[in-house]
């Protein structure tokens, strides 16, 4: 007679053991991508692969609770997802599948002790719960089967990250390119790691005799402080380096414009409603327009940008920038010889308006870069790598500066708010306060 006991044991076993070997696996390729050793198509697929076992497991152990389930399997639906629309079908295949594998052996599992007449079971449900994990499998194992297609054609309006793409956001996508390993961020499973070990650590050193409320609180916050850290630590050096020196130049110009990072507009909508509410003046006529090349309105951007001085070399250097920048998201050349030409009056050559100069011609080449389609993680980054070094100290700490706060905020009030969630929705918590 089957112990359903044993089962449960069986399955909690994989679920530690799995998580570590993809761990371990993650690991290999986290040492092999921060000594510039390619990392191949047979690693990204293992851990492809791996995750999806993973999630599948985790999903399988919570699968009567669902609560605990869904996002789990939100979770690897929107990997598969993302995955599916950059084109890399074979990484979605191997996480389907791989989601879907420990359901689907369970059943199976089931299936066969009761043909062999071991245990007893409704043979209708077993055969449902099998066809239902069977199907994701197949489909899985056949996108794996068909491979990825061919590369996209250079698209101005392609997402960021695409070839061709003109998007705010390529050089984000070019600074974290470096941080993912197919389709696993580096960042990402650092701080998950570190936020789950507290909370799992934190489980049994709360005392149980202490208010609902605290207990939820304390390990909510330690666990975002620790989870940020993690993030920001586990960034590798080619990321860490890249985004020193964009963050130092964004930081600055923030500072002079007197703007906090969240009050700047990221989307066309946003820059529609930043454009309304702010008239033009000649302090903002810069950053004025690039939220109207953001808005798309490039005719608009190009003139404002036009408006703007050139009477001195700093002025005639950031007209040359603003021009270049709205010529290249508008889909031209840009001139990166009249920009080139603009940085060379910067005297002296190390003061910081001139390194500001230079970080923005590095920013320029790595939008160029990853318009022309390039896929090796950190080779779009590489200008700004290289201009790092010329910051020396004043880029030190970039990174903390930048995320550190934000991090943290994003984990904590993520943790506060599941974590009441968790507790109000359990049978027969204890109250709040």
């Amino acid at each position: 007679m089957i112990d359903p006991t044993s089962v449960l044991i069986a399955i909690a076993v994989l679920t530690l053991v799995v998580p570590v070997i993809f761990l371990i696996v993650l690991a290999i390729a986290a040492v092999r991508r921060n000594r510039d050793q390619p990392v191949g198509d047979r690693l990204t697929s293992s851990l492809a692969l791996l995750g999806g076992v993973t999630l599948g497991l985790f999903a399988l152990v919570g699968s009567t609770d669902l609560l605990t389930d869904l996002p789990i399997l939100v979770a690897a639906a929107l990997f598969v997802l993302r995955e599916w629309r950059r084109g890399h079908r074979r990484r979605a295949g191997w996480i389907l599948a791989g989601s879907a594998l420990p359901w689907t052996l369970l059943w199976a599992f089931y299936l066969a002790i009761s043909a062999a007449s071991i245990e007893t079971f409704d043979m209708r449900s077993i055969w449902l719960a099998l066809v239902g994990g069977l199907i994701p499998v197949v489909i899985g194992l056949v996108l794996v089967r068909r491979g990825d297609p061919a590369p996209p054609a250079p698209d101005l309006s392609a997402p960021a990250g695409q070839p061709g793409s003109r998007s705010f956001g390529t050089i984000s996508a070019a600074i974290r390119a470096p941080g993912f390993i197919g389709p696993i961020g580096l960042s990402e499973v650092a701080a998950l790691v570190a936020y789950v070990a507290t909370w799992v650590v934190a489980s049994f050193l709360v005392p149980a005799a202490m208010p609902r409320l605290v207990a939820i609180a304390i390990p909510a916050l330690v666990a975002s402080l620790l989870a940020t850290e993690a993030y920001i630590r586990a960034m590798p050096s080619r990321s860490r380096l890249a985004f020193e020196a964009f963050s130092w130049l964004g930081e600055w110009e923030l500072h002079r414009l007197g703007m906090s990072p969240l009050r700047v507009p990221t989307t066309a909508g946003a820059a529609r409603r930043w454009l309304a509410s702010h008239p033009e003046t000649p302090e903002l006529l810069g950053f004025r327009a690039e939220i109207l090349a953001l808005a798309g309105q490039y005719q608009d951007a190009r003139a404002a940008a036009e408006r703007l001085p050139d009477s001195t070399p700093l002025e005639r250097w950031e007209r040359a920038e603003a021009l270049d920048s709205i010529d290249w998201r508008s889909g031209g050349d840009g001139d990166q010889g009249g920009l080139e030409a603009a940085a060379a009056e910067l005297l002296p050559r190390d003061g910081d308006d001139r390194l500001r100069a230079e970080v923005a011609l590095a920013t320029a080449e790595v939008r160029r870069r990853m318009a022309d389609g390039r896929s090796e993680p950190g080779d779009a980054a590489d200008p700004l790598v290289a201009v790092r070094a010329q910051l020396g100290a004043r880029a030190d700490g970039q990174v903390g500066r930048a995320l550190r706060r934000r991090l943290f905020l994003m984990f904590a009030i993520a943790s506060l708010a599941l974590g009441t969630l968790f507790e109000l929705l359990a049978p027969g918590g204890q109250p709040l306060f």
